[in-house]
């Protein structure tokens, strides 16, 4: 790519990322739905910057987009939206749910001499009758606040969704509106096998009913089976936030490290006076300010538009009422939902809908947290959903059986009644393309292997499921929403990890010469009579007689040319920046001491996804870790990658499987096994097979040498002698080894 079509790339990213686009917003579709007073979705604008003249995305053919491709500013409604602040709680707010039986609750008889206890006391007794009715109506409750309800039933106790039929109405003076349905989706939920779903209940999607005086619901079975026990109605009263302030979204994206959660230390503020030496022996991951203004960086290689999402703390989320550690697994795809309640909300009223939707979710449908990942109202602002960092893959309960292997962002509004603002759509666009690039997933993907099924990688929920969901006006859009999150991908390629010093279209190897400790690199190059040898040598003249390793990293700096980190024998890391042509320049980066107790220290490529490479270690009594890279401003706060892991080595391949993350390969013995990777979210466990490394004393990750878009190889050296071998990586597996080079015997250390 040139440099100047790269530098405006990374310019339009920059725009999208302060959200200095100027556009008019234009108001959204609105239905009055069922008593909620409605607001235009936009106003003045009142930036809290200068606004920039508005910038096109690029076409991914690389022409700048006009009208007829669709509307130029493809996400100026949506990066416009996150100048604006908005109306938020300063705290958390407390919300109330009240349950109303409907139908009895089924128990069990009381054992002889069982105490009596309150519960027993208090509850229906067992009927032993058949069941018969099949329609109730419940008396007028009262609402309190900007109300939202919903229906549940006893858990374990399957309905489908053309089973049941329920409706709600409000009063609101003396006056009742009429009946409006409430959508239920039965594929709604935790997965079955989950912890989570042991304590669900199966039930409705929440309705915001809004300020009103009562409410009443009607529940009819419609092929005359009897009425589920335990049927409740839950009216939930969002709570009143004390004090409010006007903020703008909390969550930057193009900031976070790589993890709000599992993150060990607290990131640097200030760069002021730091400076790395080898006697540092604590871990701590401390840089040198002096060496990261003497580099020089070059043009910035943009990942996507990184998104600004407005934080749980920002709509109040009491995080004492959510059940436990959120858990992670594997993000290959996104569903788009909607949330069916009310389209004609006001901005302010969005902080007490998610918690009234928070609250239904925990404490009457009894799930964990939210069941959403994200959520996105009419205006184009994007929401925290789930608690767990918007960088990991969080497992929510969204999608039934395909939660562990997805993310969901949620509409709030029913779009079976009205279409989606343009600013919903860019939102989705900005939001899916950055997510799933975390993952190693390109948005315009069609085979997606999530949980048993072959997808693509941006769905409905009715993909996945008979459903209506995410309803017919937002379905439509699905394929507008992939367009925009591919073009925000345009300029990005996946994550593999970039081995190649010397401008080669094939990597390269690094090696320490025993007889000066000179670092030389060997490029692999092809043969004429086809397979693949060791090219001309090229002497660095990097000393290498400090160094205990030496990992080809990729292009740390993003300069264009790819960089190697050295570590020292107390255990400091360094980077040394990469010309092009074989050799290093400038002073190297210092990235921190204390590694000389990290065991299996390997680059892994971009793991974290945002544009930097990364490392990956074992410090000694700890588990797996992850480094993530930070450019010339040397490494964010280390976190969790994985339990520990018995092993020697650990070797960053590239993408192995077929989720589109980094993986890694570990060594444990004769045995080398490779290990699934997740982005953010680390090591997800093995995947099936081994390889039997016995006879080799070199093991290193080499990338695709071929460039057959097939699995990353691998060289060896046969143990006790200089003889190298190159294992073709397949989806079956790895080659017969073919002979790369001989006459190695006298390099001791290579990368």
């Amino acid at each position: 790519m040139r440099p100047t079509r790269r530098l405006y790339i990374a310019l339009c990213q920059r725009l999208l990322a302060l959200g200095v686009v100027v556009v008019a917003l234009v108001p959204a579709s609105g239905v009055v739905s069922l008593d909620v007073v409605g607001e235009a979705p936009a106003g003045p604008v009142v930036p809290r910057q200068p606004l920039a003249p508005s910038t096109p995305y690029a076409a991914p053919d690389g022409r700048p987009m006009d009208r007829a491709d669709g509307g130029g500013d493809q996400l100026g409604q949506y990066a416009e939206e996150t100048t604006r602040e908005s109306e938020v709680p300063t705290a958390p707010v407390d919300p109330v749910v009240h349950e109303v039986a409907l139908t009895p609750k089924q128990v069990a008889p009381a054992q002889p001499d069982a105490g009596a206890s309150e519960q027993s006391e208090q509850a229906v007794e067992p009927r032993t009758e058949k069941k018969t009715a099949t329609e109730v109506v419940s008396e007028p409750t009262d609402v309190t606040g900007f109300g939202t309800v919903g229906v549940t039933w006893e858990s374990g106790e399957f309905v489908a969704e053309d089973q049941i039929a329920v409706q709600v109405r409000t009063q609101l003076d003396g006056a009742w509106s009429d009946w409006a349905d409430v959508t239920y989706h039965d594929d709604h939920g935790p997965d079955p096998d989950s912890e989570e779903a042991k304590k669900s209940r199966p039930g409705t999607e929440p309705v915001v009913v809004g300020d009103v005086d009562n409410v009443q619901v009607r529940v009819e079975m419609t092929d005359d089976a009897a009425l589920p026990d335990d049927l409740n109605l839950a009216v939930v009263d969002p709570g009143q936030a004390e004090e409010t302030a006007e903020e703008g979204p909390a969550i930057d994206t193009s900031k976070l490290p790589a993890s709000d959660v599992t993150s060990t230390g607290a990131p640097i503020e200030s760069t002021e006076g730091l400076e790395a030496t080898e006697e540092t022996s604590d871990g701590a991951l401390t840089l040198s300010a002096a060496a990261a203004r003497a580099a020089t960086p070059g043009p910035l290689t943009v990942v996507t538009p990184k998104p600004m999402i407005y934080s749980r703390a920002q709509w109040g989320a009491d995080e004492s009422m959510r059940d436990g550690t959120p858990s992670y697994f594997e993000v290959h795809g996104g569903f788009v939902h909607h949330t069916v309640n009310a389209n004609d909300y006001k901005r302010k009223d969005v902080p007490a809908i998610l918690r009234s939707i928070y609250a239904y979710h925990t404490q009457s449908r009894g799930w964990s947290d939210i069941g959403y990942n994200f959520l996105v109202d009419r205006f184009g602002r994007i929401w925290e959903g789930r608690y767990g960092g918007v960088d990991r893959p969080v497992v929510g309960a969204h999608t039934l059986n395909y939660n562990s292997y997805s993310f969901a962002m949620s509409a709030i509004g029913n779009f079976e009644l009205v279409q989606p603002s343009e600013a919903m759509l860019q939102a989705y666009g900005a939001l899916f393309a950055w997510k799933l690039s975390l993952h190693g997933v390109a948005a315009g993907s069609t085979i997606q292997r999530i949980g048993q099924k072959n997808f693509q990688a941006i769905n409905g929920h009715r993909d996945a499921a008979s459903t209506a969901c995410p309803g017919k006006y937002l379905y439509a859009k699905i394929p507008e929403i992939r367009r925009l999150a591919a073009l925000a991908q345009a300029d990005w390629s996946g994550r593999d990890l970039e081995r190649n010093l010397v401008g080669s279209p094939h990597p390269d190897l690094i090696m320490r010469r025993k007889s000066d400790n000179q670092a030389i690199v060997f490029p692999i190059e092809p043969k004429a009579t086809g397979g693949y040898q060791l090219g001309k040598a090229v002497a660095t003249g990097l000393d290498l007689k400090k160094a205990t390793s030496v990992l080809i990293v990729g292009d740390w700096d993003r300069d264009g040319f790819n960089d190697i980190v050295t570590r020292s024998r107390k255990g400091a890391l360094r980077v040394r920046r990469g010309d092009g042509t074989g050799h290093f320049v400038g002073d190297p980066i210092p990235l921190g001491g204390g590694f000389d107790t990290v065991s299996m220290l390997a680059a892994v490529g971009d793991m974290t996804g945002d544009g930097y490479p990364d490392l990956m270690g074992q410090p000694t009594g700890t588990g797996m870790r992850i480094y993530p890279g930070n450019g010339t401003l040397g490494l964010q706060p280390s976190y969790a990658a994985f339990g520990r892991i018995t092993g020697t080595q650990l070797v960053g391949v590239g993408r192995w499987d077929a989720d589109g993350a980094p993986d890694v390969m570990i060594r444990n013995g004769t045995n080398l096994t490779a290990w699934s990777g997740n982005g953010p979210g680390g090591l997800t466990g093995t995947i099936p097979g081994t390889l039997d490394v016995s006879d080799y004393d070199w093991v290193v990750g080499i990338g695709d040498v071929g460039q057959t878009g097939t699995q990353p190889d691998l060289v060896v050296k046969q143990l006790g002698r200089g003889k190298l071998w190159l294992l073709d990586g397949s989806p079956a597996g790895f080659a017969p080894r073919v002979v790369l080079a001989r006459g190695l015997k006298d390099y001791d250390l290579v990368g």
